[in-house]
């Protein structure tokens, strides 16, 4: 119940006094969309708009968040198509990662860095240490990598975000990766993203990787952030929580076993601990998003699945605003990315990958910003419209 209170203002015997008259109201409750959702429209994709160089950028990856109210993504692998750059180096600027903002509208991306996208999330290497930690210098024939792929959760009451990332070990020849394990981040905007990898080393290949499929705030009053994941052969997402101040310490997370929060996490392979299960032509859960959708008042899930040519986002939803569940029993095709045709020779990749859904770019959750990397390089982009 809420009360509402009704103030005027008297003269008595030369006093000011004010009255106040109060009663109860019955709120008016918030209006939403009915279930399941239902998409109107889409726009056409178009690749990113890109504004800090005169130089395309290649990149893949993607996952994004708002921090100190800036709409910003995470990219993985960048290349700076600098041509000064190559023309004194011999080849064009290459980074591990890097951070773009967009203040706009998603999609015109802004991006840091003299000369070409500089990497944002560091190395613990000898030359930058990092608490003190180096061991991330690459072995002969290696290059380390950290290639985040995953949201960016809001913390710090709006002036920082966390977010989650694979570091792995790659060969230059043959080309093949080792994931290490994941780190997290603090990622602050004082003058432009600065990332804090608040730990350094979270979970390992043999662990379920918590916060690799997403991170979001919990709806209960606390101020937990749930972290998703998608292990490969558990066809469908799991979830632990963790106080905020707690994110860096495994020792405080709790796990989803499908009843109850326990301190013990569940195996991988364990179906019944998936919040929901999905499978389609032998692939699970792909890249995506979980988030909480203003417009529906529930949790949606979009993602992909699968490296097909044309890459299909999906959407399955809580039935009941509980993002442990239930959760709808199939999911629905909402869009068809179109592959770039490697038959024409100027192809390299064939299949989209990296899908994401950036939920917070339209707060009212009418509208809803997909983003995915286009031969293996492009980032584009489609808005799709809720019914």
């Amino acid at each position: 119940m809420i009360m509402v209170c009704i103030f005027s203002t008297v003269i008595i015997s030369s006093s000011l006094v004010i009255l106040a008259a109060c009663g109860p109201i019955t709120p008016i409750a918030r209006r939403t969309a009915a279930l399941p959702p239902t998409i109107a429209g889409s726009s056409p994709s178009s690749n990113a708009t890109l504004i800090t160089y005169p130089w395309t950028i290649n990149r893949d990856g993607g996952g994004g968040g708002t921090v100190a109210g800036e709409h910003i993504i995470n990219f993985s692998d960048t290349q700076t198509l600098n041509q000064d750059n190559k023309n004194a180096a011999g080849f064009y600027p290459f980074v591990s990662n890097s951070i773009a903002t967009s203040t706009k509208d998603g999609k015109t991306l802004l991006d840091y860095g003299t000369g070409y996208a500089k990497q944002q999330w560091p190395f613990a290497t000898s030359n930058s240490p990092i608490n003190g930690a180096t061991t991330e210098n690459a072995p002969s024939n290696y290059r380390t990598a950290i290639w985040p792929n995953t949201n960016i959760v809001t913390g710090c009451d709006g002036e920082c975000g966390y977010t989650v990332s694979q570091v792995l070990n790659i060969t230059y020849s043959p080309y093949t990766t080792t994931d290490l394990y994941t780190t997290v981040a603090n990622i602050t905007m004082p003058k432009g993203p600065s990332v804090n990898r608040i730990a350094l080393k979270m979970w390992y290949p043999w662990e379920i990787n918590w916060g690799t499929y997403g991170l979001v705030r919990a709806r209960d009053g606390t101020n937990d952030i749930f972290l998703l994941a998608a292990p490969a052969n558990a066809f469908g997402v799991k979830l632990a929580r963790v106080p905020e101040a707690s994110i860096a310490d495994r020792t405080k997370y709790l796990f989803w076993n499908g009843n109850n929060w326990t301190a013990a996490p569940p195996a991988a392979t364990d179906a019944s601990s998936n919040i929901f299960s999905f499978t389609t032509s032998g692939y699970g859960v792909g890249t995506g998003d979980i988030f909480w959708s203003t417009y529906y008042n529930t949790w949606l899930a979009v993602f992909a699945s699968g490296f097909a040519p044309d890459g299909t986002f999906r959407l399955m939803y809580s039935t009941n605003g509980n993002i442990a569940g239930p959760w709808s029993a199939t999911a629905q095709d909402i869009y068809v990315t179109k592959g770039c045709p490697t038959s024409n020779g100027n192809c390299l990749v064939g299949y989209n990958y990296a899908t994401h859904a950036y939920p917070d770019v339209d707060s009212t959750g009418k509208t809803l910003l997909l983003g995915w990397t286009y031969n293996g390089a492009t980032t584009q982009f489609t808005t799709i419209t809720f019914a």
